[in-house]
């Protein structure tokens, strides 16, 4: 009893993770704005990309967005590869998402999502990746300066 006592004493020291991510609102703000997109279609460069289908929110692609974006802010770095070499596909594997497609687009610097969301759009490859048309999930994660969109599409 002596020890349960103790580990909850110590546990309850912990700081707080913040499980709950965006809230409800900004998800949805986010996901609407990308789905405004999506549904339209929009020239990225010289190319139009006709309208797609929706994506929604996935929670394993929000963290995985996450951890990426707390891995730069520690280690200040910009780059689509981890410090230890992982790409966006080993990334999402190792999260425990089982993806199909898999994709990313980074951000700094932004102070919002509508400024990092028409910098990707100015940017051929950002802008194809938010209208690419097998895509299904997103998830989004912004810490300090660095703005993460994870998208994917599991495995059946």
């Amino acid at each position: 009893m002596k020890w349960i006592l103790i580990w909850l004493a110590f546990v309850s020291m912990l700081p707080a993770n913040d499980i709950s991510g965006p809230d409800a609102e900004f998800k949805d703000y986010m996901i609407n704005r990308v789905n405004e997109i999506r549904n339209k279609g929009c020239k990225c460069g010289r190319v139009y990309m006709q309208p797609v289908g929706p994506v929604r929110w996935n929670e394993t692609l929000y963290r995985s967005a996450e951890v990426h974006a707390k891995e730069m802010m520690q280690f200040n770095y910009f780059a689509h590869f981890s410090k230890d070499g992982l790409d966006i596909g080993d990334r999402l594997q190792k999260a425990g998402y089982n993806w199909q497609v898999a994709g990313e687009n980074l951000g700094e610097g932004q102070k919002d999502f509508e400024e990092v969301l028409q910098d990707w759009l100015e940017s051929p490859s950002h802008c194809r990746m938010i209208l690419h048309p097998r895509v299904t999930e997103m998830g989004v994660a912004k810490i300090g300066k660095y703005w993460v969109q994870h998208f994917g599409k599991p495995m059946p």
